[in-house]
């Protein structure tokens, strides 16, 4: 089993594939509960509850693969960090892989909820970052991870919960003094007042917090910047049709979705969340002449687009 699941996942552009036991997670569980973003998380940390197989029966395969940070987007582009720019890839990989793993004869569960980075620890594949991220030996925190449910005994000898207590990355705290909201402490990450998360919630963004989004469209990759585990991870240049797409013009005009998503999940996609970044993005670097496209979102039915619009105006006014 092994030998052929983990060929498998090679073939299709994972860098490893690894079996793990499937007790719970609950150091994750644990962890997770004792941070501000818990409460608002739906993952289930028990593989028997997200299968209904017996502990005996269940293998958790654990998956990894590189998401390279981009270059600096080019003046006048809205930004999108890699893991998004890989994030339609990586979802196309998955499903890839679970349809090989049930050819093979194998009964899989979809669309699981386990926690992938702690199951990706207990596969040996890294440590808990400070960032609250896994962090690599060789590729750092740029990976992206997969994990398959298999109705199957684990194979004898695999790593299991003994291994969930990692050991941690050495705690610098670079990412701490590089993030933009001090979401990161020695005590853990409050994913709450993180830009990548306001983003997805940006109601719950303070004013004062806009102009710390830069021109950022999706991600923020900031504190892996810092991270001195990162230091020698090849950064990509965005594709050159991503290049035009990204024009700060055409997202507050009209953001090519469809065009987009065969590079970006289309969750990540939502036009008006696009309209809204798009909007602060003009306003953080004064670009005057798309005054007239960030008034147009004024009077929006998305209260956070009318909401970042009008600041955004009015920021841009006091350029004039």
């Amino acid at each position: 089993m092994i030998s052929m699941i983990r060929d498998v996942a090679l073939g299709l552009g994972y860098i490893d594939a690894r079996p793990v036991t499937g007790h719970p997670f609950n150091v994750w569980r644990d962890r997770l509960m004792n941070i501000p973003l818990g409460q608002h998380m739906m993952f289930e940390h028990d593989p028997v509850n997200a299968s209904g197989w017996p502990l005996e029966e269940i293998t958790v395969w654990v998956a990894i693969a590189p998401t390279p940070p981009m270059v600096d987007w080019p003046e006048g582009c809205g930004e999108l960090g890699g893991f998004y720019l890989h994030s339609a890839q990586q979802e196309k990989r998955l499903i890839a892989w679970e349809d090989a793993v049930i050819d093979l004869g194998f009964e899989i569960v979809r669309d699981v909820t386990l926690p992938e980075r702690a199951a990706a620890i207990r596969a040996g594949f890294g440590v808990h970052g400070l960032n609250g991220l896994l962090i690599t030996p060789h590729y750092g925190s740029f990976v992206n991870i997969s994990v398959l449910l298999l109705h199957a005994a684990p194979p004898h000898g695999v790593r299991g919960p003994e291994h969930d207590l990692s050991p941690g990355c050495g705690s610098c705290g670079d990412c701490i003094k590089a993030c933009p909201t001090g979401a990161i402490t020695g005590d853990g990450v409050n994913a709450l007042i993180c830009l990548r998360n306001y983003i997805s919630r940006p109601l719950r963004m303070p004013v004062g917090d806009y102009q710390k989004m830069g021109r950022r469209i999706q991600g923020c990759d900031t504190c892996q910047q810092a991270c001195p585990c990162n230091a020698g991870i090849t950064r990509e240049y965005p594709p050159a049709d991503m290049i035009e797409h990204m024009k700060i013009e055409k997202l507050l005009a009209a953001p090519d979705v469809d065009s987009m998503s065969q590079y970006v999940m289309r969750d990540y996609l939502q036009e008006n969340r696009v309209k809204s970044q798009a909007a602060l993005a003009a306003a953080n670097t004064g670009r005057t002449d798309l005054l007239s496209l960030v008034e147009a979102l004024i009077g929006s039915e998305d209260e956070a687009l009318d909401k970042m619009a009008r600041w955004a105006v009015e920021r841009l006014r006091s350029h004039e």
